[in-house]
């Protein structure tokens, strides 16, 4: 299996949760809600931490590159908001905003961002990155999304563009108020 085609079946699986929790009781939710969060931010992992640094590696830091680490951004915090409304009266809203923002991403990640990665890979290493991929996803399904989207909320927020350091570099830690003085 190629890189994209693992993260285009997802795409499928995340479509078809949403239509599940659109139809659902309030019973059912929870459930599928959480499934679907956890499906989302493992998607985000994968892509993250292997498919974009693989990426940037062949290619640089890109436009179409740059415009879905934003977009990840964006549909994370989305996420975050529907967690914390899935028990009040703004719910459903949140989940539609969430929907649409990851169907935007999709729609151009699929259109213009996964035929130039295959293209920078090539089917090896492509092959390979899926492989990772995989293994990657089992594991961030082991844990509480909360954690994973707690971490990848971090980093936008901290400002992080890059997928990838690029001169092994820390950035200087902020110091508190109380210390300034």
């Amino acid at each position: 299996m190629k890189a994209t085609e693992f993260l285009e079946s997802q795409h499928r699986q995340l479509g078809k949760l949403f239509g599940q929790l659109e139809k659902a009781k309030d019973g059912n939710r929870k459930k599928i809600f959480e499934e679907l969060a956890g499906l989302l931010v493992g998607h985000d992992a994968v892509e993250r931490e292997i498919l974009y640094p693989a990426f940037e590696k062949k290619k640089g830091m890109t436009k179409s590159l740059g415009e879905a680490l934003a977009e990840h951004g964006v549909v994370e915090f989305s996420l975050f908001r529907a967690d914390t409304a899935r028990t009040g009266k703004d719910f459903k809203a949140c989940c539609t905003v969430l929907r649409e923002v990851l169907e935007h991403h999709v729609k151009e990640e699929e259109k213009e961002f996964l035929p130039k990665v295959e293209r920078a890979l090539g089917r090896e290493l492509s092959e390979t990155v899926a492989a990772q991929m995989e293994e990657r996803f089992a594991r961030a399904q082991e844990a509480d999304f909360r954690i994973g989207l707690e971490k990848n909320l971090r980093q936008v927020i901290d400002g992080a563009v890059k997928t990838t350091k690029r001169d092994g570099k820390k950035k200087p830690k902020k110091k508190s108020a109380a210390k300034k003085k």
